[in-house]
């Protein structure tokens, strides 16, 4: 399971959000729960998909679900800490784990194309039988 690079791309993309999960996004007066959430999520369900290291086509479904609420987190971040706090640019600043999700993205694709290429050449394999 750990000798698949995929699972190395799994197992930074769940530090990551976890991380993110105890980071301070943006400087604000308040919390916010939903991108909490959606982090933890996706945490979870990197960890889902590094265990189906045995259902490939399943793992590739997971890895397009995470992309999509990887993109759900920056609009998270713009419709919860950037547009209502536009003109006032004293309470709202961006911190450095806004980049995360980001880093996550790159780590899916290259966990994607991974899959794909196990895929490949487990099915050439079959086709030699």
């Amino acid at each position: 399971m750990i000798q698949r690079i995929q699972s190395i791309y799994f197992l930074l993309i769940i530090g990551l959000m976890v991380s993110l999960l105890f980071l301070p996004v943006a400087r604000i007066q308040s919390v916010n729960w939903t991108l909490s959430v959606e982090c933890g999520i996706t945490a979870a369900l990197a960890l889902v998909a590094l265990f189906l290291y045995k259902k490939r086509k399943w793992q590739i479904t997971l890895c397009y679900i995470i992309l999509g609420l990887l993109l759900c987190s920056y609009l998270i971040v713009f419709v919860d800490f950037w547009y209502p706090n536009q003109g006032n640019s004293e309470v709202f600043a961006l911190k450095v784990p806004i980049v995360f999700p980001l880093f996550a993205i790159v780590l899916d694709i290259l966990a994607i194309l991974a899959i794909r290429k196990d895929e490949k050449l487990v099915r050439s394999l079959d086709r030699l039988r």
